[in-house]
């Protein structure tokens, strides 16, 4: 991706940084921290301000973060509307309540630093409907560390970001598979709970 966009203006590359953390937010297959290592990687080479590079990342991260937010509320409340889903969806909620309430910020802080496990908390954060003030607040804060960080180290080892990016990626991925097995095997212990209770004991 670097040496295909080697050759553009610093305009061009501003608006790409955005534009790419934006969609990384709308669900689009690429990692943020690629996109935030080659804004360190421009700023090493010379294309772009470092200030600048790291305001336009910023709001880029940000903004996606929050759409995925609204959208997790959005998905709330068409489902609370269907009369098929509203008494379970209700009830779901009600469980998720306490235990989001008492850990929800600190689980929003920490998704931002965790690969895979980002989209799902921020989704989860609107569907719980947790205040938007107090998500902007703790994104922000995250953010205000994540995105400096990784661009650093994009700044830093800019002459092995390709194995840097190759890193992430597997992490990514190990991280993502590490979630599906949980929750695979999460969704058989509930069956087979539900199985058990409502099979009918054997008498003797």
């Amino acid at each position: 991706m670097l040496e295909f966009f080697s050759g553009s203006s610093a305009q061009l590359l501003y608006a790409l940084l955005f534009i790419f953390l934006l969609l990384c937010g709308l669900g689009f297959p690429m990692a943020e921290e690629l996109v935030l290592l080659a804004g360190g990687v421009w700023v090493a080479a010379g294309v772009l301000d470092p200030f600048l590079m790291l305001l336009v990342t910023f709001l880029g991260v940000l903004i996606g973060d929050v759409f995925l937010f609204g959208l997790g509320r959005g998905v709330s409340k068409r489902l609370s509307r269907s009369p098929r889903f509203t008494d379970w969806f209700a009830a779901k909620l009600e469980r998720g309540r306490p235990f989001f309430a008492r850990y929800g910020s600190l689980t929003v802080f920490l998704a931002r630093f965790i690969p895979g496990l980002r989209a799902p908390a921020f989704l989860l954060a609107g569907t719980m409907h947790m205040p938007l003030w107090r998500f902007v607040g703790i994104d922000t804060l995250a953010s205000l560390i994540f995105v400096p960080a990784l661009c650093i180290v994009g700044y830093l080892f800019a002459d092995q970001v390709d194995m840097i990016a190759a890193w992430f990626l597997h992490t990514e991925r190990a991280i993502g598979t590490l979630i599906v097995v949980a929750f695979l095997g999460w969704l058989v212990r509930r069956y087979w709970g539900r199985h058990k209770r409502n099979t009918p004991a054997t008498p003797l």
